[in-house]
């Protein structure tokens, strides 16, 4: 039997902790313990807090930080103060669904592969009120685009090309994880940083369900910041560089981050650097025969793209 460590990391959230505690609660399979740290609350969070921990004292396990860590460091201190086998990161504003516990127990007890699952969120306002039904229907983000990418070993591939669409209240990981694949010392969110190394190594599913709200407020630290940039406009690339950018640019950018996020491994052993030369030599396919010439030459000159001179006389 698995159990499960629910990672609550709180900050000044008073106005909307309990609906969130009450939540997690009620849910049809409920969790063996509720890490909570908090990072120097200014209002009656704390007192909140104290009085779960009075009515479930064998669950709620309260740490206060001496001084404020921040989001990043907080929630990586509550990540590792969890002792059970999943981890369920929460927010300290959202909502979740009753079943969100037994659809993420369930897929670990299904999915002995994987060490981290993720689920879909109903984005709402303060009062509740629906704003989207589905987080990723809101980023452009299929189901089945998702699935289908886990299935074919390219999540990571589309975390790099979509931005970070694993959001850390919608991800739950197995504990043995944190060691096994060095997830600690965070730089950046810890969502993104469990997102990018984990669905490098493939170790990352998908329930295709909204098992929670996620409230969208001024207050909030991380909200949909990325709406904005929707609008944005780019100046009209060429034939060629559109042609790059389809099929070379993916898998050459995510390349480059799994370099920085694994300095110590030789990239070039693995699959991902394998479907990049795949995709390289079919983009200088796409190219005419001089156009081709040169383009290697040039890439040799400036060492991209990790062709060599006698690349020259293959393609």
């Amino acid at each position: 039997m698995m159990n499960i460590s629910v990672a609550l990391c709180t900050y000044n959230g008073e106005k909307y902790l309990a609906e969130q505690l009450d939540s997690i609660m009620q849910q049809t399979v409920k969790p063996t313990e509720i890490v909570v740290c908090d990072d120097g609350s200014k209002d009656t969070t704390l007192e909140i807090l104290q009085r779960y921990q009075e009515q479930y004292p064998e669950i709620f396990k309260i740490h206060v930080n001496e001084i404020n860590l921040g989001y990043f460091k907080n929630f990586e201190k509550s990540i590792y103060q969890c002792s059970q086998a999943i981890i369920v990161t929460s927010d300290q504003d959202d909502i979740w669904k009753p079943e969100k516990l037994q659809e993420t127990l369930n897929f670990f007890k299904n999915n002995p592969d994987k060490e981290s699952v993720f689920n879909d969120l109903v984005l709402v306002n303060d009062d509740k009120t629906i704003l989207e039904p589905s987080y990723l229907n809101w980023k452009y983000i299929q189901y089945s685009d998702i699935l289908d990418s886990i299935k074919n070993d390219e999540l990571f591939i589309k975390v790099q090309m979509q931005g970070s669409f694993i959001l850390g209240c919608a991800l739950a990981i197995r504990r043995t994880a944190l060691e096994k694949y060095d997830l600690k010392n965070f730089t950046l969110a810890h969502d993104y940083e469990i997102a990018q190394k984990l669905s490098f190594k493939n170790k990352i599913g998908f329930i295709p369900k909204t098992l929670s709200f996620y409230r969208q407020h001024e207050e909030q630290v991380c909200g949909l910041r990325e709406q904005d940039q929707r609008t944005s406009s780019k100046p009209d690339k060429t034939s060629s560089e559109k042609k790059f950018n389809e099929i070379v640019w993916p898998y050459l950018s995510s390349l480059q981050t799994a370099k920085k996020l694994f300095p110590q491994e030789d990239i070039k052993k693995t699959d991902l650097y394998s479907k990049f030369l795949a995709q390289r030599n079919l983009y200088l396919k796409n190219l005419s025969f001089l156009n081709r010439k040169k383009y290697i030459l040039q890439c040799v000159k400036h060492q991209y793209l990790d062709l060599k001179f006698t690349d020259i006389f293959r393609y």
